[in-house]
């Protein structure tokens, strides 16, 4: 897919996002201030952005999931292929040079039910380059998140606890001018709750993303 560059404005801009997996991404996106950048290519978001700066992805929908057996596949991985296929989006956060330093408040919202829908974040780090591979580790990962829990319900909430302590973990890190911070978010479609068996592979999941740019010297009111 061909690299794009779009300068941000205040109008509602369409992104179709391809993902690693055959999985398509529509983003519906809109900004508060006109000096960001953002640069689109398959599967990454990169943004380039100052301080008091807002991003609001207004809807990620999230088409052609790859669908697992919750027990045999996301939590025993018995056929050794559940980190082979994930789908993965990664995002990069780039401090302008002419930026302040500035920590990146970045909030998930669902905008529907996500039923049927796993996903967690992975922090990769500070200016760990364009070139750096992402992690893939997913199901290792998995199991260290899960220890001890054999209940789903419980599984599923060690799951939205582990992503929000990440996205805090994120929100403490200062990026001065020039430094980048990756992550990326991973997803699978859970077959045991997806909806009707006849029609669930048409099933769109859908959740919004705002990233608030802290001045690292105090929180925007």
């Amino acid at each position: 897919m061909r690299k794009l560059k779009i300068k941000l404005t205040s109008l509602l801009i369409v992104i179709i996002l391809m993902l690693s997996i055959p999985t398509v991404v529509y983003a519906w996106m809109t900004y508060v201030e006109i000096k960001s950048f953002v640069t689109i290519e398959a599967g990454e978001i990169a943004i380039t952005t100052f301080a008091n700066e807002q991003i609001t992805i207004d809807q990620i929908d999230l088409v052609d999931l790859t669908y697992v057996d919750y027990q045999n596949d996301f939590i025993l991985d018995q056929s050794n292929t559940l980190d082979l296929i994930s789908s993965n989006l990664r995002i990069d956060i780039l401090a302008s040079d002419q930026s302040v330093a500035i920590k990146p408040k970045i909030q998930l919202i669902d905008n529907s039910s996500q039923v049927g829908l796993l996903y967690f974040i992975v922090y990769e780090g500070l200016n760990v380059g364009e070139a750096y591979i992402l992690q893939t580790n997913y199901h290792d990962l998995i199991t260290t998140i899960l220890t001890g829990l054999t209940v789903k319900e419980d599984q599923l909430a060690a799951i939205s606890t582990y992503n929000q302590n990440v996205l805090d973990q994120i929100a403490t890190v200062a990026l001065n001018s020039g430094d980048m911070l990756t992550f990326q978010i991973v997803f699978w479609g859970d077959h045991d709750d997806a909806p009707d068996p006849l029609v669930f592979l048409d099933q769109v999941y859908s959740f919004s993303m705002i990233i608030d740019m802290i001045n690292s010297k105090g929180e925007v009111t």
